[in-house]
């Protein structure tokens, strides 16, 4: 069956791993198990946000800027010092960089980014849905100061420490969450396949534990209309964990040592746990090590499936040692995107062919002058004139064919620039493909590759393989392995 999936239902493998092994999976809520309507979400943190800038004395002008929800992918970096926008492969180089709505020209960014090593993890990663609002306005209000020079007097750094503050500030009163609370419906997309594929995990043996950074009251409400349809084997949507733990704090959660509190659902009020974690309580805080403890599962029998490439996926599997899902949700319309650009690739990949015969050529050839020039001058200078003659005839005929070379490459360097431009702009306009740079792969696939085991684009594709499924890796090749 599994053969006959789409792309976008497959689960995609890194490092082999045996359903068999694992006798727990943990959940993410946000962009896991709860799948937002990004564009209306977005739209409401960028306008939340905004407004508290402008109440914080920056120009009202600022309150014409607007939410573009197609502008930004996830896995570039933000330079907070220089106002910039990078897109980097997996060998640190920079390929794209905008300041602004200003594309950076290669030789500017050359000389910023790659002429010398740069950390990138010293540069704010965009690892999250809900880290695109927030940057896209930081690419705003920067265009904004490149077209107003005078009136935001702050840094780059400044602006972006306002913007976490404000963003911070608008999730603690309430500014996004009521308005999200008040029409779960416009922000939450149901998916109907959510609670088969736990009940198959369940009847599988496997232990559920759900496992966010979000409060409770918010987390209930999310759940509650995710899990509408009742039964009598789960009649609420608690009913399908172990543990519900809530207000996780992550990545702090996999590195930490706060203990659990128990979360008066009733109330709403905190009580340190001393104990166990009882089913159906609700716990708030906790970390990783304790609950292995008190839940008597190790970190290899543990299976977390999370969004955050750094929250959820680095800080377990580096921390801890737990097994990796990393929901990568854009995927599931890129990758039917692609399928429509395969014959793009393969143009692409013969034009390189073409390419790398003509430079062959053009190496030889220049080679055999360089020797024809170095035989006529000795022959010149023990008197063999003619042979001398004859040699650099022979080496202007060979001028000829390196000049008709030389443009040829040319010629294909161009074609190939172009083809893969108009193939990148297919797949997103600005950005191209999430997991590559041109043909190289990106920095955030690179991070991919290293700490998920298992990547997908939705949390329900699990239904689609047995909960004993070993998932096996055949991409541990090197280049010479080809």
């Amino acid at each position: 069956m599994q053969s006959k999936l789409k792309k976008s239902q497959r689960v995609f493998v890194n490092r082999s791993l045996n359903m068999g092994r694992i006798r727990a999976i943990g959940f993410d809520m946000d962009h896991t198990l709860i799948s937002y309507n990004r564009e209306e979400f977005e739209a409401l943190a960028f306008r939340e946000t905004l407004a508290k800038f402008i109440a914080a004395g920056y120009p009202e002008e600022l309150a014409t800027l607007t939410f573009n929800p197609s502008l930004l992918i996830r896995g570039l970096l933000v330079d907070m010092d220089r106002g910039n926008l990078l897109k980097v492969d997996g060998h640190k180089y920079v390929k794209i960089a905008f300041h602004g709505h200003q594309r950076l020209e290669r030789d500017v960014r050359h000389k910023l980014y790659n002429s010398e090593s740069f950390k990138a993890a010293s540069l704010l990663s965009v690892d999250t849905f809900f880290a695109l609002s927030e940057v896209q306005l930081f690419t705003e209000i920067v265009d904004y100061m490149a077209r107003n020079p005078a009136k935001i007097q702050k840094t780059f750094r400044e602006v972006y420490q306002d913007l976490r503050r404000f963003i911070d500030l608008s999730h603690a009163d309430g500014s996004i969450k009521n308005v999200v609370l008040a029409d779960p419906g416009r922000f939450v997309r149901k998916d109907k396949q959510l609670a088969a594929m736990l009940i198959q995990q369940i009847e599988a043996g496997k232990s559920l534990f759900l496992l966010t950074n979000s409060s409770w009251d918010y987390t209930n409400a999310l759940m509650n209309f995710a899990f509408d349809d009742k039964s009598e084997d789960f009649p609420t949507w608690r009913h399908y964990f172990e543990h519900v733990l809530v207000g996780a704090g992550k990545p702090g959660f996999f590195v930490g040592s706060q203990p659990f509190y128990q979360v008066m659902t009733d109330t709403g009020l905190l009580r340190l746990e001393n104990g166990g974690l009882k089913p159906l309580s609700v716990y708030q805080g906790g970390n990783a090590v304790l609950l292995q403890k008190l839940a008597d599962y190790r970190g290899d029998e543990i299976l977390f499936v999370g969004d955050h490439l750094y929250g959820d996926i680095i800080r377990s599997k580096d921390s801890v040692n737990w097994r990796t899902l990393l929901i990568v949700e854009e995927l599931g319309t890129e990758l039917a995107k692609l399928e429509l650009l395969k014959e793009s690739l393969e143009l692409i990949m013969q034009k390189l062919q073409d390419r790398e015969e003509c430079d062959e050529e053009l190496q030889v050839i220049r080679s055999r002058k360089r020797h024809q020039a170095r035989q006529a001058e000795k022959a010149k200078a023990i008197g063999e004139g003619k042979k001398a003659h004859y040699l650099l005839k022979e080496s202007d005929k060979l001028t000829g064919r390196e000049d008709e070379l030389q443009l040829q490459l040319e010629q294909l360097d161009l074609q190939v620039k172009a083809l893969l431009q108009e193939r990148e702009a297919q797949v997103h306009p600005v950005w191209g493909e999430l997991m590559k740079v041109g043909l190289e792969r990106s920095r955030f696939a690179d991070q991919v590759a290293d700490y998920a085991c298992i990547y997908t684009s939705s949390v329900t594709n699990l239904r689609f393989y047995s909960p004993f499924k070993r998932f096996t890796s055949t991409h541990d090749l090197l280049p010479h392995d080809l």
